[in-house]
């Protein structure tokens, strides 16, 4: 089986259909800043559709993510669009509020 292959030039292209009022060579520089960083394709790839798919981001956010590695861990919101912070709520019970149920990302 092939291995999955990095395509920076094909996702930036993606984004530009996707996303045309971004700034692609900004996208393109974060992309290479993300893999300067020490991150996989895989991380890459995953973080820059995440953002295709957020209504208020930018290939900013990317750049930030990959100047930061602490802020691309800690601020990234989980799939299912819960927050690390409200699953250690639900996880670990005496973190919540006891105003707050179970789940509630307040």
């Amino acid at each position: 089986m092939t291995e999955i292959q990095p395509a920076p030039d094909e996702l930036v292209a993606l984004a530009r259909v996707m996303r045309p009022q971004w700034d692609h060579d900004v996208l393109a520089k974060a992309i290479l800043a993300a893999k300067n960083a020490g991150w996989t394709w895989d991380h890459v790839l995953a973080e820059t559709v995440r953002l295709m798919r957020k209504a208020d981001a930018s290939p900013f956010d990317l750049k930030a993510a990959a100047a930061d590695p602490l802020r691309s861990d800690t601020s990234r919101a989980v799939a299912d669009g819960t927050t690390a912070a409200a699953r250690a709520r639900d996880l670990y019970p005496a973190l919540r509020h006891r105003d707050n149920p179970p789940g509630d990302a307040a």
